[in-house]
């Protein structure tokens, strides 16, 4: 199991290391448009990234799209370090930030395949399906301690 770094990014290595992982991710593994992927909200959120030694490895973004609202966003891990604790990793340095900024509670879409791993990480469905960039997702939700 490899030893994980979780944190924000610090630096401009971090935050090309995160943009080629959503690049990896969504626009050559999911075949999401690039438009679609790269929607500049990017500026205006909180980046965090998942590291093996010096590998930017997973990554997602937080952002506060009205005060008192915190949406988790553009969650990727790399197919080979997916199931050993990087995505678990990166919501709880994510889920740190959003109680540090006195929201209790944080949201996101959820791609349905990848639903149960938000579940298993305390995020209950709410709501009809829907979809987005092409991609059947759900609206999950965490009321955080």
């Amino acid at each position: 199991m490899p030893d994980f770094v979780f944190k924000q990014t610090t630096g401009e290595n971090d935050l090309k290391g995160a943009f080629t992982v959503r690049r990896e991710v969504f626009i050559i593994e999911q075949e999401i448009a690039p438009e679609e992927e790269w929607d500049g909200l990017d500026d205006s959120c909180l980046q965090f990234v998942a590291k093996s030694g010096r590998k930017v490895v997973g990554t997602a973004r937080l952002r506060f799209p009205e005060l008192g609202h915190a949406k988790v966003e553009r969650m990727a891990v790399l197919k080979p370090y997916r199931r050993q604790g990087a995505g678990a990793g990166i919501l709880g340095v994510v889920e740190k930030a959003v109680l540090e900024r006195g929201v209790h509670e944080a949201v996101l879409h959820a791609q349905v395949t990848a639903a149960p791993f938000y579940h298993a990480c305390g995020y209950r469905a709410v709501g009809e399906h829907f979809y987005e960039a092409g991609i059947e997702h759900v609206k999950m939700v965490k009321r955080l301690a």
